[in-house]
C-alpha cells in the first residue's frame, strides 16, 4: 500500500462524522517557497457549497488532524526553492481526494547580444 493510500484510509475514517455534521467537502490550501511551507486550516462546506464552521461538527472530529493528513497529499518539496501552491479537497460523498497543485517558476529570456 502506498503512502497516499494509507493517508486516504486515515481520511476516510472521518467520513461518518463529517456527514453527521452536514459536511460535503473539506479543503486545505497550502503554499510555500524558499524552504518554508504553510497549510491553512481546513475549510468546510455543505452540499450547497456554503462555508460551515467547526462548531457544527460532533465534538470528536479533530479538524486539525484531518487538515494535517490532507496536507500530506501535497507534492513533496512544494516549499523548496521557488516552491508552489495548491488545494487538496476531500469530497465526503464520493470519498475522493483531489489535489490541485501549481509550481512557481522563474523564466529567463535573454536579449540578443549587442555591442556598443
Amino acid at each position: 500500500m502506498t503512502e497516499d493510500q494509507k493517508r486516504k484510509v486515515e481520511v476516510l475514517k472521518f467520513t461518518d462524522l463529517l456527514q453527521a455534521g452536514g459536511i460535503a467537502k473539506v479543503s486545505v490550501s497550502y503554499h510555500g517557497e524558499g524552504d518554508e511551507g504553510t497549510a491553512e486550516a481546513p475549510e468546510l462546506q455543505d452540499a450547497a457549497g456554503n462555508p460551515v464552521g467547526e462548531s457544527t461538527l460532533p465534538s470528536d472530529v479533530d479538524c486539525r488532524k484531518l487538515g494535517e493528513i490532507l496536507e500530506g497529499f501535497a507534492p513533496e518539496g512544494y516549499q523548496d526553492g521557488e516552491g508552489g501552491h495548491g488545494t487538496i479537497t476531500f469530497n465526503v460523498e464520493t470519498q475522493r481526494i483531489l489535489v490541485e497543485h501549481n509550481w512557481y517558476e522563474t523564466i529567463s529570456n535573454p536579449d540578443e547580444p549587442r555591442e556598443i
